[in-house]
């Protein structure tokens, strides 16, 4: 059998590579970009690669560092700069990305993708106004992008005198000229728009055409999703919690913030993270990486765990679960910026890990819980607003009421198995109506004395980085507890979902305006 030789110089390598890339091949790509860049160290254009590869292989601190040597090498070369700012941007340097967009578009005043992230970076900060004036420069380089409307828009309300406005409406006229995906991206953001102006019918009616388009490209699975909610209590029942028991690493560092989204969560971390003692990590998905490392793995499927192996969990997995995910969240490159000295707690608060809530309590039992709630109906409404990576059910509303109703009766065990003073309610709605008196419930339940700054949790300054991060920046306001909501006929399918003990007895009473301030899910220009 007659092999085809091995490539012998930087730029056959470099072809291969390339090959390699198109196959969806990254390892081998990876192999051949560092065998050219062995060969040929000067080359611009290999280390680019080289940079790259690492990038999407999640591999950020060493593409950090390629990116630095391929820059020294093309100084002018506007992708390395952006590159370097995205790899940035996922080990949650912000500061650091800000500078790198910022060189892209200075060496190229039309990279409409970096000014599109450096306004994300900046809206992550705080620095709202640097945001917005990054996003109309996004906008008016690429006009017939629609993510960078809906990223806008989900930051700030426009008038209808604003340009950005004017320029939105227009593209909306053109909407059978996208493929389905940007028609989708435009109908969200033509929404949050017409909302935020009080023309709600027809904000409504673009919510639905957008999620319709949206859901007919996301893979959702909901036999499976809802029946891993409804086998878990019959694994993780009262006496299985009580039998293993202390088993796993005894640190109370760890205070974990789940619910559902857009239920609070964002706030009441940022409540938190206002007290010296505590430091707000936002959403991270680590606990769920550590589970997978440490427990048996499905065999059909690499990426998830072996539901029925938990029944064999025993001390010493449990042990090193809980280490594993302590060492995932100290992990140094991270470099949170906002970490002092003197924290002695963090959040953690990835909003579905209420679905590990049983198995987090054994890894790390003196852990604490605060379940984020918002009333169903105001809850399903606003995540049906908008669009999220991780939220594969909330684009039909059948789908999201029998979602939600499966997580209300999953938490409903949870409550009841835990050891008591392990897991507290919040409600958004008594939060926003008695601050004072629940953060010091809040606090209480932590461990943690009480201090006036988390009264003025609007002035913390520290990264957020979630679909919250304006609104966490202002003092509470009320008019957010109940958004206007459509007629009820366009409901009814959420209705029926959700189920009659859900369904709120004045669902149908007179809408109200919607003055729900914006929020922001941004993406990214990759």
């Amino acid at each position: 059998m007659k092999h085809d030789p091995q490539p012998a110089t930087a730029p056959e390598w470099c072809a291969e590579g390339d090959a390699c890339v198109a196959r969806g091949e990254l390892q081998a790509a990876l192999h051949c970009f560092e065998a050219a860049r062995a060969l040929d160290p000067a080359n611009g254009a290999v280390n680019e690669r080289l940079a790259g590869t690492l990038a999407v292989l999640n591999r950020f601190s060493e593409a950090v560092v390629r990116y630095h040597e391929a820059i020294a090498l093309d100084p002018l070369n506007t992708n390395l700069r952006h590159g370097l700012g995205w790899s940035l941007e996922q080990m949650h340097r912000l500061e650091q990305a800000v500078d790198a967009y910022r060189e892209a578009v200075r060496l190229n005043p039309q990279a409409d993708g970096s000014y599109n992230n450096m306004g994300n970076c900046l809206q992550a900060l705080g620095r709202f106004d640097e945001s917005h004036e990054a996003y109309r420069h996004a906008i008016e380089a690429a006009p017939q992008v629609p993510l960078y409307y809906r990223n806008f828009v989900q930051s700030k309300r426009l008038s209808a005198d604003d340009p950005v406005f004017a320029a939105l409406e227009r593209f909306a006229g053109k909407l059978a000229s996208l493929t389905p995906a940007n028609q989708a991206e435009l109908h969200f953001a033509y929404g949050q728009a017409l909302s935020d102006l009080g023309r709600n019918d027809a904000s409504f009616d673009h919510f639905l055409k957008g999620n319709a388009l949206h859901r007919a490209g996301v893979r959702y699975d909901e036999a499976a999703a809802l029946g891993l909610f409804a086998h878990l209590p019959e694994l993780l029942t009262a006496e299985v919690l009580a039998a293993k028991h202390g088993l796993g690493d005894p640190s109370a560092a760890p205070i974990f913030i789940v619910g559902m989204p857009r239920s609070g969560s964002t706030l009441i971390e940022q409540i938190l993270a206002s007290h010296p003692q505590v430091l707000g990590m936002g959403e991270r998905t680590d606990f769920g990486e550590a589970l997978v490392n440490c427990i048996g793995r499905d065999l059909n499927d690499p990426l998830r765990i072996d539901i029925e192996a938990l029944q064999g969990v025993g001390a010493a997995q449990l042990r090193m679960l809980g280490a594993d995910y302590l060492r995932r969240m100290h992990a140094p490159q991270l470099e949170i910026q906002g970490s002092a000295p003197g924290c002695t707690r963090f959040t953690d608060k990835y909003p579905f890990n209420f679905i590990n809530v049983g198995l987090i309590h054994l890894a790390l039992p003196n852990a604490r819980f605060i379940h984020s709630s918002r009333s169903p109906l105001q809850s399903c409404l606003s995540i049906f607003s908008r669009i999220f990576h991780d939220v594969p059910f909330s684009y039909d509303l059948g789908e999201l009421g029998r979602y939600y109703r499966a997580y209300d009766a999953l938490m409903a065990h949870w409550q009841r198995v835990l050891p008591e003073g392990t897991m507290i309610e919040v409600k958004y709605e008594e939060l926003v109506e008695d601050l004072e008196g629940n953060v010091r419930r809040l606090l209480a339940h932590c461990g943690l004395d009480w201090d006036e700054r988390c009264l003025s949790f609007h002035q913390t300054a520290r990264q957020v980085n979630t679909a919250s991060a304006a609104q966490v920046r202002r003092p509470i306001y009320k008019t957010s507890v109940r958004r206007w909501q459509p007629r009820q006929a366009l409901l009814q399918p959420l209705f029926d979902g959700l189920g009659p003990d859900l369904t709120p007895a004045d669902s149908f009473g007179a809408p109200v305006a919607n003055a729900e301030a914006p929020a922001t899910d941004m993406e990214r220009k990759s």
